[in-house]
């Protein structure tokens, strides 16, 4: 009896619990508001904490801020000065679009941008609607001025050059009665709250007089940031380095919506065009394989559409691209110019070797890459992938034929590693951007592990650097991919291609034959040296055998 009354206690526990959860639950979802209609959003995280504790320098802008999560902070005010004069440039394309338009465009997606970020945004509404407007302001016009998106630079030249609108209020003042239906194409709301346009536009007007009012203890930080002329010549090293941060993003919609207004409707298209070559100026100096015709048109932030760039752009066939006869390997070998000398391998070979090599088989065992001086010894080639405009490749695009590896060039110099870490923290945040940069990156610290690694990279030309020293190369790929959480027995792009090296570098032919090269072929007359001795070998064995035919079974007399 006692045991009954004890269960049913326990089950009345059991509901009660059950009950209160429930109604957590309905609480926490009736507070969300509902997804919108036709929008399809990422979030923008922040970068994990054990990440960011190896270098916090990377993951935090340097010059310009974008967005919530680094807005306010002291050694960035410098840039928020020329933030105003280029929402002032903005007003001053189309004087037909008046500042309130602007504000109510921007208030209409403020919802729809809040939750573009991971965290709950806990900024007031004036001060929120304020920064997007001001940040897409400022992004607009560089793409403009370094993309060569010229919305109409010859309405900015038509008005006088006293003709302020932060400062003198003019277009401010005709933004309380000119007012028309915003022109953003994304969905902005049509709310026409009067009241808050007005009361945002004198915030906004005595926010930018109380940053024109600099104060002492600012004087000698904002004259050394003239000296550097910043906003002639933003694009530096450590701007650019703010563009593509993780945490320094705004959706790329509200910039939309703010060209939308300046430019009309229908000119969206071109400026995703005109984004997308402002990016590909960014990162010029690496491989690319999209080109004008098929640049991406559909991306959330800027670090999403430089990701799209860093993408394999070849379809890892196994069957082609790896399972090839290594029939070159003898004819390196030996310099005989003809390919007559049978294959180490076949594609039956390679196949039934992979099919024996349980280590391969999911969740059975970690297999990572070797050392670039392992595979050499192995008989294994690096090269440095030839780009031009009819073999174009992204810096993803590592391919493996007849023993040889050809990785396109990597150019490496101060923005390299900040790149690279905040490339894979998007991956490492978001699963659905995929883990290719992830593995990439894995891939090349693993094979230049070692200096010997990164300097037989640089010889070949794989790796242009800017560093002090080789050593350098092989250690930055090793920062970058600290406490980076990557899995050798999930999917990943590179996978056929680790498991096929592993089995030339397994097979004891390959070795033999790479060892007898690296030892005796090198040097030419060596080689020679070799090649006479193995014939006067030969001729002692032949000569050997005839004797000792000869004696056992002697010729009839």
């Amino acid at each position: 009896m006692a045991f009954a009354v004890s269960s049913t206690s326990k089950t009345i526990d059991m509901d009660k619990m059950v009950n209160s959860m429930s109604r957590e639950v309905n609480s926490f979802w009736s507070m969300q508001d509902p997804p919108d209609a036709g929008t399809k959003t990422s979030p923008i995280y922040r970068v994990p904490q054990h990440i960011r504790e190896i270098d916090r320098i990377a993951y935090e802008p340097i010059v310009v801020s974008f967005g919530p999560y680094n807005h306010g902070s002291q050694h960035l005010q410098a840039m928020e000065k020329s933030k105003w004069e280029h929402l002032d440039r903005v007003l001053k394309i189309n004087c037909e679009r008046t500042l309130n338009e602007h504000i109510k465009a921007i208030a209409g997606v403020e919802k729809q941008a809040r939750k573009c970020y991971s965290e709950v945004i806990e900024m007031e509404r004036k001060r929120f609607v304020q920064m997007l407007l001001l940040d897409a302001c400022f992004l607009l016009m560089n793409i403009d001025e370094n993309a060569g998106t010229r919305v109409s630079n010859s309405r900015i030249l038509e008005q006088s050059s006293n003709q302020k609108a932060v400062e003198g209020g003019n277009i401010i003042g005709e933004a309380v009665t000119n007012l028309k239906e915003p022109a953003c194409g994304v969905g902005c709301s049509t709310n026409r709250d009067h009241g808050y346009a007005m009361e945002l536009e004198m915030s906004m007007l005595e926010a930018n007089q109380e940053g024109r009012n600099i104060g002492v203890e600012d004087v000698n930080h904002r004259a050394n940031m003239e000296n550097i002329d910043p906003f002639e010549s933003w694009l530096t090293s450590s701007a650019w380095h703010g563009v593509l941060l993780l945490e320094n993003q705004i959706p790329f919609f509200v910039v939309e919506c703010v060209y939308g207004l300046v430019a009309g409707q229908g000119t969206v298209e071109s400026l995703r065009s005109k984004t997308a070559e402002f990016v590909e100026d960014i990162i010029g100096h690496y491989p690319k394989a999209i080109q004008e015709f098929n640049r991406p048109k559909h991306f959330h932030h800027l670090l999403h559409l430089c990701h799209m760039y860093f993408r394999p752009s070849e379809k890892m066939d196994e069957v082609h691209q790896y399972r090839v006869p290594m029939k070159g390997f003898f004819h390196r070998l030996l310099h005989l110019g003809h390919k007559c000398i049978p294959a180490c391998h076949t594609p039956f070979d390679v196949e039934k070797n992979l099919e024996q090599m349980d280590c391969f088989q999911a969740g059975k065992l970690w297999s990572p890459w070797r050392r670039a001086v392992e595979y050499h010894r192995a008989g294994v080639q690096f090269k440095r992938r030839k780009w031009d405009g009819q073999s174009r490749h992204s810096l993803l695009d590592i391919r493996f034929m007849n023993g040889v590896i050809e990785v396109p060039c990597v150019p490496i110099d101060e923005t390299t590693e900040p790149l690279f870490k905040n490339l894979i923290a998007l991956e490492q945040t978001e699963p659905k951007f995929g883990n290719d940069f992830s593995a990439y990156v894995t891939f090349m610290s693993q094979v230049i592990a070692t200096t010997d690694d990164a300097t037989m990279f640089v010889k070949s030309g794989i790796i242009v650097h800017m560093m002090d020293s080789d050593e350098e190369v092989s250690a930055l790929f090793t920062r970058i991919t600290k406490q980076v959480v990557f899995r050798f027995d999930d999917r990943y792009y590179l996978k056929y291609l680790c498991q096929i090296l592993e089995v030339h570098y397994q097979s004891r032919i390959n070795r033999w034959i790479a060892w007898l090269w690296l030892n005796h072929f090198v040097n030419p007359w060596l080689g020679l040296a070799t090649v006479a001795a193995a014939v006067v070998l030969v001729c002692t064995i032949v000569h050997t055998i005839y004797t000792v035919l000869a004696y056992v079974k002697p010729p009839d007399a």
